[in-house]
């Protein structure tokens, strides 16, 4: 029998699925960093697609295909992307993803430890925030 999905619901910081064979999988709302930026509202419009194979948030312009359940993703806040970002609350994600040329939820799966950069990405982000530094210091007050 082909598996789909039958429900899906939000506990705990998890995105939880129920199959037709009645197996529960989860992952963390940090593996889809558009989720887990989003509204309580936001996550509740969703649909389901591909014969219940997929999820759609058209509001989010984010899609989930029943295998990423599959694929055991863990989060681990304690690495050098989240160590350097957390140092500057007040930096927009999202504003500084697009400044180093990168897309946000790449950014955000680095940061939340789903990913881990190459050593060019990480220089990258490095050599973004000091470029934020520079253009700060030169600004005439």
């Amino acid at each position: 029998m082909d598996e789909h999905i039958k429900m899906l619901w939000f506990e705990d910081g998890y995105i939880k699925i129920q199959t037709n064979k009645n197996e529960i999988l989860s992952q963390p709302l940090e593996v889809f960093p558009a989720l887990f930026c989003a509204t309580p509202v936001q996550r509740e419009k969703y649909y389901l697609w591909d014969d219940n194979h997929s999820i759609r948030w058209e509001e989010l312009d984010e899609d989930i295909h029943i295998s990423h359940f599959h694929e055991k993703e863990t989060v681990n806040y304690d690495n050098d992307v989240n160590n350097l970002l957390s140092r500057f609350p007040w930096l927009d994600m999202k504003a500084f993803a697009d400044f180093i040329g990168m897309h946000w939820t790449k950014l955000a799966r680095f940061r939340y430890g789903v990913w881990t950069p190459s050593p060019e990405t990480f220089a990258k982000i490095k050599n973004g925030i000091r470029a934020i530094g520079k253009e700060m210091s030169a600004a005439i007050l």
